[in-house]
């Protein structure tokens, strides 16, 4: 098993390393930390919610999760809809197929918006518009000009949200899929976004 958990108690994972077989990185994250869209194997959870560990549910679908709440100091067995979103996902990435114009939404909060993603994707297509908190409401006022749009953000907004924007709302990696550049995705789904050992679509990406 893999211990990890949120940021804020990345003091106590440090604390029982010693104990534990590995605490895993991906950099540029703390070792143990995991974002919403960043996910190792296997995994006993320490969180107060499970946002986080979503992450390594979709990323690794055959594993037993468990999540530690440290202030209920309960011990809960989680399990996550991974046909549902799937299906949800795939379902965008052919409605997107179809789209003859294109937006792409480069977040400005944090690090979450990569410029070498933006500037791969409008190599193939896209308006750009910049926004620091992507909402249906805010992309609403595009009324039906764009068919389709990409967000380089923070993925978990196309994975939970996405359904309810009006038009396909997909992750850059996805884009990669609907535009043709990888093959056909309908199984392992990475979670790899802030992972610098991850795809050319992730926010890390600094390869050519």
């Amino acid at each position: 098993l893999v211990l990890a958990g949120t940021i804020q108690f990345a003091a106590a994972l440090r604390t029982a390393k010693s104990i534990l077989i590995i605490i895993p990185q991906s950099k540029p994250l703390s070792a143990g930390e995991v974002l919403g869209c960043t996910a190792p194997k296997l995994v006993v959870f320490v969180a107060d919610g499970r946002f986080h560990l979503e992450a390594f549910m979709i990323a690794n679908p055959a594993i037993k999760a468990f999540r530690y709440d440290p202030y209920l100091r309960v011990l809960f067995f989680e399990e996550y809809d991974q046909d549902g979103m799937r299906e949800v996902r795939k379902n965008a990435i052919l409605r997107a197929k179809s789209a003859r114009s294109w937006g792409i939404v480069l977040g400005t909060l944090g690090r979450q918006g990569n410029p070498k993603i933006l500037e791969r994707l409008m190599s193939e297509k896209g308006t750009v518009v910049l926004i620091s908190e992507l909402s249906p409401a805010r992309i609403s006022m595009f009324g039906n000009s764009v068919d389709a749009w990409i967000q380089i953000a923070c993925p978990r907004l196309s994975i939970d949200w996405g359904e309810a924007f009006p038009q396909p709302l997909l992750t850059p990696f996805e884009a990669h899929v609907a535009l043709g550049l990888l093959p056909g995705w309908w199984e392992d789904y990475p979670m790899d976004y802030f992972a610098q050992d991850g795809g050319k679509w992730n926010c890390a990406y600094t390869k050519k």
